[in-house]
């Protein structure tokens, strides 16, 4: 079975079971919480993948981190993971998990690159465009900074983008001025 077949059911099931519990907010806290302590250690993360280390060693060393430190409900699960040998999945498992939470809620990932630092009424603005032109509500915002675009910003959502920067622009004139199909030809 796919990595991605995987990871959407296991995430599903327990994005199933915190809604049932009420828990879906606190799960999505423990969840992120998780897949960055995962993200930000190579070595637990090559633990957790490794073919060659058995279930109950993981078992063990994930107890010793993790114990007491995340909800039950996802402690048993990660735990389930592990005994099912599911644990190299545990990041698809986790982004899939808060690309699901986030359609739940309503919250839409916004990627906002801008040549200079913006400031706060400015990313607002923009954003409050956004939210009227395409009718959302929430919106999780990351602001990165791009020199190259030379002004303007690029918008990223879902599987769209607003390009207003000047690099965009120059490079439409470059391809007008470029286009000597008005010049005769002998």
């Amino acid at each position: 079975m796919s990595s991605f077949r995987i990871a959407t059911r296991y995430a599903k099931s327990l994005i199933q079971l915190a809604e049932e519990k009420g828990q879906l907010d606190a799960v999505q806290k423990d969840i992120v919480a998780l897949d960055n302590a995962f993200e930000s250690s190579s070595e637990l993360k090559a633990l957790f993948r490794s073919p060659i280390i058995n279930s109950d060693k993981k078992q063990a060393i994930f107890d010793q981190i993790f114990k007491g430190k995340v909800s039950d409900m996802i402690y048993s699960f990660v735990t389930l993971l592990i005994k099912k040998g599911r644990e190299p999945h545990l990041h698809e498992v986790a982004n899939s998990f808060i690309e699901q939470y986030n359609v739940i809620r309503g919250i839409t990932k916004v990627k906002l690159t801008s040549a200079v630092k913006l400031d706060a009424a400015q990313v607002q603005s923009i954003l409050n465009g956004l939210k009227k032109t395409e009718n959302l509500s929430t919106l999780e915002v990351t602001e990165v900074v791009d020199e190259d675009l030379i002004g303007g910003f690029i918008l990223q959502y879902g599987d769209k983008q607003i390009d207003s920067s000047v690099k965009r622009r120059m490079h439409e004139f470059r391809a007008v001025v470029d286009d000597d199909s008005y010049i005769k030809k002998y």
